[in-house]
């Protein structure tokens, strides 16, 4: 949706500058469409090196007030916060952030996806403190449209900042709601459902109602291997959380099997990012 939303907006902005103009935008959307699906893929160094080529490309083509830039930019600090480099998301976030408040204004619905970004990295560096405003400012700005996965997004960091906090009931509406989202908005099998269950699964793991996580752990897991694919680090995750639900109910066997499945995928994976670690690696 992403990119085919970048090359619907772009494509008469480069009619409109001529062909030298045209062929660098291109080249610039190439970068970006290819940044996108390695990220969504997992591929994680691979979409580094991309984002920041479409980053250099935004530089030459773009001019300087255009928010699309910004989208380059929300793209390397996902990367960098799946990397575990925090920091170096944090400074990316907020220059994109700023970018579109300057262009855009501070309330249009272009900013909530970088403010989600944000919410979810306080939440990693544990500054819970910014947590909840984070996610209540961009369901403020989201409001109009609830069936936005942003709105699901900040319902799930919502859910997990309550569960920390201890109140297990306020998270599980919100999960509950989150859920109701994605089921009217025909998302049954999204990964952003998987998500949902995910967070939902562990609430019920924290509670010690691990019997009702399983089921959920299931379906997650059956989504981000359809969507996602056996390679990609978020289906390893889910088959470690559901393995470690499973071994707490002294079903061994099936946790070990899971366990087993989520190495193979961490080992792929790792031999796929060692393939892209040298920034000489072909890009496109």
């Amino acid at each position: 949706m992403r990119k085919l939303l970048l090359v619907a907006v772009a494509m008469p902005v480069a009619a409109f500058w001529g062909s030298g103009a045209s062929a660098e935008l291109t080249l610039w959307l190439k970068y970006q469409g290819a940044a996108d699906e390695a990220c969504a893929r997992g591929e994680y160094n691979r979409a580094e090196h991309l984002y920041q080529a479409a980053e250099r490309e935004s530089i030459i083509t773009l001019p300087a007030d255009n928010f699309r830039r910004a989208s380059t930019l929300d793209g390397l600090g996902t990367v960098y916060m799946a990397q575990g480099r925090l920091d170096e998301a944090d400074a990316v976030f907020q220059r994109a952030l700023a970018m579109k408040k300057k262009v855009l204004g501070p309330h249009t619905r272009e900013i909530p996806e970088t403010v989600l970004h944000i919410a979810d990295l306080r939440y990693a560096q544990g500054r819970y403190d910014e947590v909840e405003r984070l996610y209540r400012h961009a369901l403020l700005i989201l409001v109009r449209d609830q069936t936005d996965i942003g709105v699901t997004r900040a319902l799930n960091g919502l859910a997990r900042y309550y569960r920390l906090q201890g109140d297990a009931l306020k998270a599980e509406s919100l999960l509950e709601r989150a859920q109701r989202i994605h089921i009217d908005a025909r998302r049954r099998k999204h990964p952003a459902m998987a998500d949902t269950l995910v967070e939902l699964a562990r609430l019920y793991a924290f509670e010690g109602r691990d019997a009702e996580s399983v089921p959920l752990y299931d379906k997650a897991c059956a989504i981000r291997a359809e969507k996602l694919g056996m390679h990609h680090p978020q289906t390893a995750a889910c088959f470690e959380e559901f393995a470690q639900a499973l071994h707490r109910l002294d079903r061994i066997e099936e946790s070990e099997d899971l366990r087993v499945r989520a190495q193979v995928i961490r080992a792929r994976h790792t031999e796929l990012e060692e393939q892209y670690a040298n920034a000489q690696a072909p890009l496109l």
